[in-house]
């Protein structure tokens, strides 16, 4: 049953950044600076596989801004587990959000 819990969680989450999200994976989050950063890390922490996404997502975005040697395998595993895993406020993302509604 507990499992059952985590998984529907698991799907909440997913579905409330899901804008957030689809946004990173395409290398396309605006604004993306270290806050942003640590905030898409901070949700995808609470998803199964999230740091393979994480590194994924960076990967691509990386790339996407011409600039694929910024991305580093070893920085991104050593603060993984130095992370909190607090939700951020919506707020957050205000900008992508808007309209979505």
């Amino acid at each position: 049953m507990q499992e059952q819990g985590q998984i529907g969680l698991e799907q909440e989450i997913e579905k409330r950044y899901e804008c957030v999200l689809t946004l990173f994976f395409a290398g396309r989050l605006p604004r993306f600076n270290h806050a942003r950063h640590i905030a898409v890390a901070n949700i995808l922490r609470r998803l199964p596989h999230g740091r393979e996404l994480m590194h994924l997502g960076l990967q691509i975005t990386a790339t996407r801004a011409g600039v694929p040697e910024k991305y580093s395998r070893e920085i991104t595993d050593r603060y993984w587990d130095q992370l909190r895993s607090e939700l951020p406020d919506m707020k957050e993302f205000a900008d992508v959000f808007e309209g979505k509604s």
